[in-house]
């Protein structure tokens, strides 16, 4: 059994939207007690556990979940060589740990996400054939979801970590959609083959020639309609895309709301409405993003979930380790490496 560590004071609305969020995900039955690893300040964890009904234990006894101690609290000021340094026993540091021990194969946070990558890019070591760890994020699109990598993790990659990005992001839609050879496009201002920057330009020349169904150039419009299930992009623009489709899509949806009530419709039409809408543009319905190229599950949440995001980050990570997610990304990156290894390094 792979446990799962969530960290409990990571995020803005820790620990109390951590802890319900554990108490909703027994309730479902996406986990049990001794499938879980609680860290952060003992006492603190202890205490909010109690308020919200789910079962603590110092040692992790039969029906009840462990508390592992990080007592140093990182404020939004620490930086990730601050959190490394001069708090070492900070909950993000101490999960990690735990996965690099052997004693769980997941670890979740809604902390600082460049402490996590940092931390986890220096605590756990890549996977084999991977060089730099990305940042993948599943978005809802108008005919199947679609993984948006790298949404933050490297604002600045080299034309063969795109390549090593198209070839996690196909490996990890595959294993967890069950998709056998997903579209991989490229993320570009236009679909003619001359257009973008010069990263781009090199990175789709590589990209022609690996061993994935490369669809070639997506425009942002093509997003959310189009064909493409896995969309390869440096870390700014991946982040700045993520970021805007929230807000435009927390904009319409007010909008809309705001229109239908002016003109007169049921309440329960509305909630019709929205049951239906909202699983698809909730960031809190998939829990978090992953950052696929390093050994263990370690998904990033939103800094601002509740309940309902940790509650389906712990479901999404069971999902990832069940699915063997990282066996996946080592299988094909051996396969790039045998076919192409200057892509490959």
């Amino acid at each position: 059994m792979q446990r799962v560590v969530l960290d409990a004071v990571g995020g803005d609305h820790a620990p109390a939207e951590v802890l319900k969020g554990v108490a909703l995900a027994l309730k479902r039955g996406h986990t049990v007690p001794g499938e879980l690893i609680l860290v952060g300040p003992r006492d603190l964890v202890a205490r909010e556990a109690q308020l919200h009904g789910v079962p603590v234990g110092p040692n992790g006894a039969a029906g009840q979940i462990e508390i592992v101690d990080a007592p140093d609290m990182l404020s939004a000021e620490d930086s990730p060589t601050d959190a490394m340094r001069r708090k070492p026993k900070n909950s993000i540091t101490v999960g990690l740990q735990l996965v690099k021990e052997g004693r769980a194969g997941a670890f979740i946070s809604a902390g600082s996400t460049g402490t996590v990558v940092a931390s986890a890019t220096v605590g756990l070591r890549c996977l084999e054939g991977i060089r730099r760890p990305a940042i993948g994020a599943i978005i809802e699109g108008e005919k199947h979801p679609f993984l948006v990598i790298d949404v933050g993790a490297n604002p600045q990659p080299k034309p063969h970590h795109l390549a090593q990005y198209a070839i996690m992001g196909a490996a990890y839609y595959g294993g967890t959609f069950g998709v056998a050879e997903p579209k991989v496009g490229i993320l570009n201002i236009g679909s003619e083959e001359l257009k973008g920057n010069p990263l781009v330009k090199e990175a789709r020349a590589l990209l022609k020639q690996m061993p994935i169904q490369f669809h070639g150039n997506v425009e942002g419009v093509e997003l959310f309609s189009g064909e493409c299930q896995v969309v390869v992009s440096d870390g700014f623009t991946g982040n700045v895309l993520l970021k805007v489709s929230e807000g435009c899509a927390e904009y319409v949806l007010r909008t809309m709301l705001g229109l239908m009530k002016k003109a007169g419709v049921e309440k329960q039409k509305i909630d019709q409405v929205l049951a239906g809408v909202m699983p698809k543009i909730d960031y809190s319905e998939y829990g978090g993003a992953l950052l696929l190229g390093v050994e263990g599950i370690v998904t990033i949440c939103h800094g601002r979930s509740q309940a309902p995001a940790f509650c389906n980050a712990i479901r999404s990570a069971r999902k990832a380790m069940a699915a063997q997610v990282n066996l996946h990304i080592e299988k094909a990156a051996r396969a790039l490496a045998q076919a192409s290894p200057e892509t490959a390094g």
